[in-house]
């Protein structure tokens, strides 16, 4: 094994063994690395102190040459440490969970992680405004998005609804009721302001949130094959 140092936020762990953990590091370029971290869930170790969720921290690695082998943390140093309640936010969690599931590679997944992780902790918008943004930004990560200022189709700004199955606003002539759902003016919209940036308007359409979370948590099973876990109960 060759040694590494590596910066880094820690954005997975998982319990592995009895007090082990296996930790997974988003480090500058964007890359996701997982190490064995021994001993780390003990009272007693120092690294343990310093791999909460968030923190962002200076790792020194033993690297693995085989894939079949985990590399192994030696020593841990949090060159930032966020509030540990911090695990305990929905949108937090939901943040981590995407840059793990990420189809991506490379410099935009720390942007991606970087800019959202300043705006939770902003503390700007309620928690479902977090989590849609933080799909809506997950969606055009991946390459996926809807077009919400023209009709998908034909380009026309007589807007009927929202299509998830076209990728957009469709206008009268081309949404089809047999096999599509006219969704509310206020839904609509909804979608129209989350997918233009303009998320401070989104707060007047707080009864739809839930609504849309399901939708948008849909729209992307449907189209990256990602199935979010953290919004189970959406």
């Amino acid at each position: 094994m060759s040694e590494q140092i590596i910066k880094g936020y820690i954005v997975k762990k998982n319990n592995y063994q009895l007090n082990d953990e296996i930790v997974t590091i988003l480090d500058e370029n964007g890359w996701l690395i997982s190490f064995i971290s021994l001993g780390s869930r003990k009272i007693t170790s120092k690294n343990g102190r310093n791999l909460f969720l968030g923190n962002y921290c200076e790792c020194e690695i033993f690297m693995s040459r085989t894939e079949n082998k985990l590399s192994r943390l030696k020593k841990c140093h949090a060159i930032k440490q966020k509030d540990w309640r911090l695990s305990n936010i929905e949108p937090f969690n939901l943040l981590c969970e995407c840059i793990n599931k990420t189809n991506t590679n490379g410099k935009i997944n720390f942007i991606f992680w970087t800019k959202l992780l300043d705006l939770i902790l902003k503390n700007e918008y309620s928690l479902k405004q977090l989590n849609l943004i933080i799909m809506q930004k997950f969606c055009i990560l991946n390459g996926i998005t809807l077009e919400v200022n023209k009709c998908i189709v034909c380009g026309s700004r007589m807007l009927k609804t929202i299509s998830f199955k076209k990728h957009g606003m469709v206008c009268n002539i081309h949404y089809d009721p047999k096999v599509e759902k006219a969704y509310t003016l206020e839904e609509t919209k909804l979608f129209h302001y989350l997918f233009n940036n303009e998320y401070k308007k989104t707060g007047a359409f707080a009864p739809s949130f839930d609504f849309a979370i399901k939708l948008l948590k849909e729209y992307i099973d449907i189209n990256l094959g990602i199935k979010l876990e953290t919004l189970f109960k959406y």
